[in-house]
């Protein structure tokens, strides 16, 4: 059978973990496969099954809607979007990525695109991406390693390193410590503003990128590796 253009998983509760296989013809263990007129396939939990395993060709386009449970993408994919209430969610590849959830804590390991997470309290990890964008109220959020970055916050701490010659980064921030890392030869343009808390730029600045961050009452820091 051809590689599907796209698969949708389909849980209230139970854990989901997909894997990837160079070749492999789509298989799940614990659902059931219906095929769609629209070319997607979808994919639910049987009654009887406390989880759902599939196995996918790299590059296939997943998403995954759960309202709890732990969801494991482990394999080389392509668009990923994941929309549940609470659990904890880990990507390790994928092309691009969307991820909203009320809480739990979300793992990405690498975005080659654009990688865009919505949560309300939850820790958020990405260890790279090209471009990261993260809307939260509370949580702590680590990007490693980002082309370019878009965060707004309520509170929680934000911890940022950019990749070399990064597009621009911006966080906004209520309050919360806020600290961005640039590589050793960079000059970026720097507009930094906290109300009541510490301003700290410990790096040179000139056109190389521009790293704006805002806060009200937390500390900012910005500094070379």
């Amino acid at each position: 059978m051809p590689d599907p253009d796209s698969v949708h998983i389909s849980t209230r509760s139970g854990e989901v973990r997909v894997l990837t296989e160079e070749g492999a013809d789509l298989s799940v263990e614990g659902g059931t496969i219906e095929h769609h007129d629209d070319g997607t396939i979808h994919i639910r939990r049987a009654p009887t099954s406390s989880s759902i395993e599939v196995r996918c060709a790299p590059g296939t386009d997943m998403t995954v809607g759960t309202v709890s449970g732990k969801v494991e993408l482990l394999g080389s994919l392509g668009a990923v979007r994941v929309a549940t209430v609470s659990g904890k969610i880990r990507v390790v590849e994928a092309t691009r990525v969307d991820v909203r959830t009320k809480s739990g804590k979300i793992d990405i390991g690498t975005c080659s695109g654009e990688c865009r997470i919505m949560t309300k309290s939850a820790s958020v990890h990405v260890g790279s991406a090209g471009r990261a964008m993260v809307a939260a109220i509370s949580g702590v959020v680590l990007l490693e390693n980002v082309g370019a970055a878009e965060v707004k916050t309520v509170s929680g701490k934000v911890l940022l390193a950019v990749a070399p010659n990064a597009g621009p980064v911006s966080v906004h921030t209520v309050s919360g410590k806020v600290e961005v890392r640039v590589p050793a030869a960079s000059r970026p343009a720097t507009r930094l503003r906290s109300i009541s808390g510490k301003v700290q730029c410990d790096c040179a600045t000139g056109d190389d990128g521009e790293i704006a961050v805002k806060s009200v009452s937390g500390a900012i820091r910005v500094s070379s590796s």
